[in-house]
C-alpha cells in the first residue's frame, strides 16, 4: 500500500499551481500596478509566500501541506458562515468552495497525521 501523500500527488500538483498563480497574481498586481498603493508591502510579501508554499508543495513539504490546509479550512469555514447571508446562484458557488476546501482540508489532515505502514497499532 502506498502511503497518503503519493496517493494524493495529483491534488497537491494542483494546489501547487494555484498557489504559484495566486502568488505571481499578488506579485504582478502590488508590483507593478498603481493598485492600492497602501497595501503594496502586504500583498509584496504574501505573493513572496504563496510563491514558496507552492513551491515547497510541489517538493511534498509537509509544512507546506499544513499551511495550505490550515488556509483552505480557514475559506471552508468563511464560505460556510457566509452563504445564509447571500442570495441566489452566490449559494451553490459557495457550497461548491466549501466542499472543495472541507476536502481538500481533509485530506491534507490526512496525508499530515498518516502514521504510515510500519508504525506501530497500523
Amino acid at each position: 500500500m502506498m502511503p497518503a501523500a503519493v496517493r494524493y500527488l495529483g491534488m497537491f500538483r494542483t494546489a501547487a499551481v494555484v498557489s504559484l498563480l495566486l502568488g505571481l497574481s499578488w506579485l504582478w498586481t502590488f508590483g507593478f500596478t498603481p493598485y492600492r498603493p497602501q497595501y503594496r508591502p502586504y500583498g509584496l510579501a504574501l505573493g513572496v509566500i504563496a510563491l514558496l508554499i507552492g513551491i515547497f508543495l510541489f517538493r511534498g513539504a509537509k509544512f507546506a501541506i499544513a499551511i495550505s490546509a490550515l488556509g483552505t479550512g480557514i475559506v471552508c469555514l468563511s464560505a460556510v458562515l457566509f452563504a445564509p447571508q447571500v442570495h441566489g446562484p452566490g449559494i451553490l458557488f459557495l457550497a461548491g468552495l466549501a466542499i472543495v476546501m472541507g476536502l481538500y482540508t481533509a485530506l491534507s489532515l490526512r496525508v499530515l497525521f498518516d502514521r504510515g505502514e510500519n508504525a506501530p497499532g497500523a
